[in-house]
């Protein structure tokens, strides 16, 4: 019996050494999922940090873009006041140019006339004075000598 006995030792040992080292790659299985676990969550945190400073990134191009948008709004807002001040000074000076060009025209009509005026007086003048014989009608003058 004692044969059995040592076989049954063995046996036991056998299974006492395998129960072990199944204990021991159950240890093994379980630091290698830790780890593994515990790289995927250091990756998530390298990730989220990544992540965040796109963000910051992102949010300060936008606003650079905001800042030259509103620049841009301001420049167009004074290019159009300025060109709306041109326009108005050019219809001023349009109508300027037309006030002048009819108060010409009113002083050349108003000329001829008063040419036209001075002539007829001029010649109503001449008549009177044939008529009362203080001149000689033009075809009876005779030419000056210089």
């Amino acid at each position: 019996m004692s044969m059995l006995n040592i076989d049954g030792q063995l046996v036991a040992s056998a299974l006492l050494n395998q129960q072990s080292g199944d204990v021991f790659n159950g240890i093994l299985q379980h630091r290698r999922e830790m780890r593994a676990a515990e790289m995927q969550q250091q990756q998530q945190f390298a990730d989220q940090q990544h992540y965040a400073r796109l963000v910051a990134k992102y949010n300060n191009l936008a606003d650079r873009y905001n800042h030259v948008l509103a620049d841009n709004k301001r420049v167009d807002a004074a290019y159009a006041e300025a060109l709306a001040e041109k326009d108005r000074q050019i219809a001023r000076l349009t109508a300027e140019n037309a006030q002048l060009a009819e108060d010409y025209r009113f002083a050349n009509e108003s000329r001829e006339r008063g040419w036209a005026a001075v002539t007829w007086i001029k010649e109503g003048l001449e008549r009177n004075k044939i008529e009362i014989g203080d001149a000689w009608p033009p075809e009876l003058k005779r030419p000056s000598v210089p």
